[in-house]
C-alpha cells in the first residue's frame, strides 16, 4: 500500500507539472489550428522562434513553465510555436513580416494580427503582454485603431504606447516623446504620473526623470519602496553613463558614491560596475585594476555572473586595441578563472575564461574551459554550439 501510495503521488505530481506550461501544437497544421480557433472562439498565440535563438529558448525554460501564464494561455488561447525557418513557418514568417526572435502574434481564426509583441520578457511582462491580447479593448488592434482615428488622451496614448513598445520601437518613440511633452504637472504627480514615468523616464536629467528625482516621495501611494528605489537606480545608471560617454568625470564621480557609499550590496555592486567600466573606458590602467581586484576580494567575491561580465568586457576592450594590455587581460584572466570555480556548469562563465586563455595563449587552460562550453552548449541553440566549436577551433591552433 505505501508503494502504491508514493505511485499514486509521483503519478498526480508528474501530471500537474505537465500542465503548468503552454500546451502547443496541439493541430499540426496551420489551416487546423484556425479552424481550432474558430471552434474554440479563441485567439491563436503563436510563439514565432528559430532553433539558433537564445532568448526563444529562455522563454521555454523560465517564462512558458510558468503555472501563471501557462494557466492563463491554455485558457484564453490557441497556442501554435512555431520555428519561421521551417515548414509552414517560412510563408508565416512573410506573411507576418517577422523580423527578429522571438516574436509573439496573436491572431484570429482568419489570420489577422490582434495584438503582437517581442523580445525576451519576463512573466510579469509576459503575462500582461497576454491579458493585453484578450482585452478587446485593451489589445494592439484596436488601441491602433482609435489612435488612427485621432485619439490622443495622456491616458488612451500611453496604453497605446505600452503596446506598441515591443513591436514598433521607432514608432513607440514618437508615442514616448508626445506623452512626455503634453502630460501636466498635476498628472505627472498621480498614479496615471508614476505609470508613465516608470515607462518613459530615461536619466535623471529628462522631464519625467527629473521630476521624479525632486518629487520621490509624491509616489509613495502609487509604487512600492522597492519599485521606487529601482527605478532611482536606473536613471542615477543612465545618467552616468551618459556622463563616462561625455567624458564628465567630475559629474560621474559625484554620482558615483551614492551607489558606492551605499548599505545595499546589490547598489554597491554596480557602482564598482559603473566605475570599473569609466576606468577602463578612459585607458587607467593601475585604477581599473586596483577596484577589479578589490571587488575581486570584496564584494564581487561569490558574484560570478558580475565577475565574468567584467573580464568579458575588459578581454573585448583589449583585443579591439591595436597595442594589447597585458596588465587589463592579466586582470581579466584572474577574475574570469575565479568565476569558472564559482559556477563551472555555466556556459557564458566558462566560455569567457576560455575567450580570456585564447587571447593569453594559455592553451592548455583554454582548450579545457572552451571543451566544457562546447559540452554546455548542448543545452543552448545551434548558433551557440557553432560559437563555443569555433573557440575551441582557435585555441587548438595555439
Amino acid at each position: 500500500m505505501k508503494y502504491l501510495n508514493l505511485f499514486l503521488f509521483l503519478l498526480i505530481a508528474t501530471g500537474i507539472q505537465a500542465q503548468e506550461e503552454i500546451k502547443f501544437n496541439q493541430s499540426i497544421t496551420w489551416v487546423a489550428t484556425t479552424a481550432k480557433s474558430a471552434q474554440e472562439n479563441k485567439l491563436i498565440f503563436i510563439d514565432c522562434y528559430t532553433s539558433w535563438c537564445a532568448p526563444c529558448k529562455w522563454m521555454d525554460k523560465n517564462v512558458f513553465n510558468d503555472p501563471s501564464v501557462a494557466n492563463f494561455f491554455n485558457t484564453h488561447f490557441i497556442n501554435a510555436k512555431i520555428d519561421m525557418e521551417k515548414g509552414e513557418g517560412i510563408e508565416l514568417r512573410k506573411k507576418y513580416n517577422v523580423q527578429s526572435f522571438p516574436t509573439f502574434l496573436f491572431v484570429n481564426d482568419k489570420g489577422e494580427v490582434i495584438h503582437r509583441t517581442a523580445s525576451k520578457m519576463t512573466v510579469a511582462e509576459f503575462l500582461e503582454e497576454g491579458k493585453m491580447a484578450a482585452d478587446p479593448k485593451r489589445n494592439l488592434s484596436f488601441l491602433s485603431q482609435k489612435y488612427e482615428s485621432g485619439q490622443r488622451d495622456i491616458p488612451f496614448v500611453l496604453d497605446y504606447f505600452l503596446a506598441v513598445q515591443k513591436s514598433d520601437r521607432n514608432k513607440a518613440e514618437l508615442i514616448g516623446k508626445d506623452i512626455a511633452e503634453r502630460i501636466t504637472l498635476t498628472d505627472l504627480n498621480s498614479a496615471l504620473g508614476w505609470k508613465a514615468i516608470k515607462a518613459l523616464a530615461r536619466t535623471e536629467n529628462d522631464r519625467l526623470g527629473a521630476h521624479f528625482m525632486a518629487n520621490q516621495t509624491a509616489y509613495t501611494a502609487f509604487a512600492t519602496e522597492e519599485e521606487r528605489e529601482k527605478l532611482k537606480d536606473r536613471l542615477i545608471t543612465s545618467t552616468m553613463y551618459g556622463y563616462l560617454y561625455g567624458k564628465n568625470e567630475k559629474a560621474f564621480m559625484e554620482h558615483l558614491s551614492y551607489f558606492k557609499n551605499s548599505d545595499k550590496l546589490d547598489r554597491r555592486k554596480q557602482g564598482i560596475m559603473l566605475e570599473a567600466d569609466f576606468y577602463l573606458d578612459n585607458n587607467r590602467t593601475s585604477e581599473y585594476i586596483k577596484i577589479a581586484d578589490a571587488a575581486l576580494k570584496g564584494d564581487l567575491k561569490d558574484d560570478a555572473e558580475k565577475l565574468s561580465f567584467l573580464a568579458r568586457r575588459a578581454d573585448s576592450k583589449v583585443v579591439n586595441q591595436h597595442t594589447p594590455n597585458p596588465k587589463v587581460l592579466k586582470q581579466a584572466y584572474k577574475m574570469a578563472k575565479h568565476a569558472a570555480a564559482l559556477e563551472p556548469d555555466e556556459y557564458s562563465v566558462q566560455s569567457t575564461f576560455a575567450k580570456v586563455c585564447l587571447s593569453l595563449k594559455r592553451k592548455e587552460e583554454g582548450l579545457i574551459a572552451a571543451k566544457k562550453s562546447r559540452v554546455l552548449a548542448d543545452a543552448e541553440t545551434s548558433k551557440i554550439q557553432k560559437l563555443a566549436q569555433d573557440l575551441i577551433d582557435k585555441i587548438e591552433l595555439l
